[in-house]
């Protein structure tokens, strides 16, 4: 690859930020294309970069490796933040419930209980509680239940781009009928 545009500070930070553990200098001369001397040098510069800008990242060298780090200052803020991110936990039975309504969403809690054979709707309402599931409005049968489908976030946290990408196990079909937006697995080997 042709490095000729980027000064060789700016390929090793990049080469760091990316790895998520320490690198070994050798490593660092191999993929830079650069003597070691040059490395060490750019290292230096690129950890006085860190210094002289009040940077909340620091350059840690421990004998034969490198890797960028948050400063520990920053330790608790940034942790926080980690946390925050976490994806709540999930018991087997919401797992269930989640699986139920995205394959044959919209769902009430009438169907996902018969299907489940156990009353879910209290994990409905903690699964719309954590934003991931949503009420999408009532349906116009007896009793007028609401219905619930998965929202963006339950896209987000399975690696989802659209509904459309959920995985169908090997001898289940999607089928779907145009006058009901409820969509039903069946087995295809059925009638076979």
């Amino acid at each position: 690859m042709d490095l000729s545009n980027y000064n060789l500070i700016s390929v090793l930070e990049a080469i760091l930020f990316a790895s998520p553990e320490a690198v070994e200098i050798d490593k660092l001369c191999v993929f830079s294309e650069s003597k070691k001397d040059e490395v060490l040098d750019a290292l230096d510069k690129l950890r006085e970069k860190y210094e002289a800008n009040n940077s909340g990242l620091r350059l840690v060298r421990k004998d034969e490796t490198v890797t960028i780090t948050t400063k520990e200052e920053l330790g608790e803020i940034v942790a926080n933040f980690l946390q925050s991110r976490k994806t709540p936990y999930l018991s087997p039975a919401a797992l269930e419930v989640l699986a139920i309504t995205a394959y044959n969403q919209p769902v009430t809690k009438t169907y996902v209980s018969q299907i489940r054979g156990v009353p879910s709707g209290e994990i409905i309402e903690n699964l719309v509680d954590k934003k991931l599931l949503r009420e999408r409005g009532k349906l116009d049968l007896p009793g007028r239940p609401m219905s619930y489908s998965v929202t963006e976030k339950f896209l987000t946290v399975f690696g989802l781009e659209k509904i459309e990408d959920i995985p169908y196990p090997e001898g289940l079909k999607k089928r779907r009928d145009p006058e009901n937006s409820q969509q039903t697995i069946t087995d295809s080997s059925e009638g076979n």
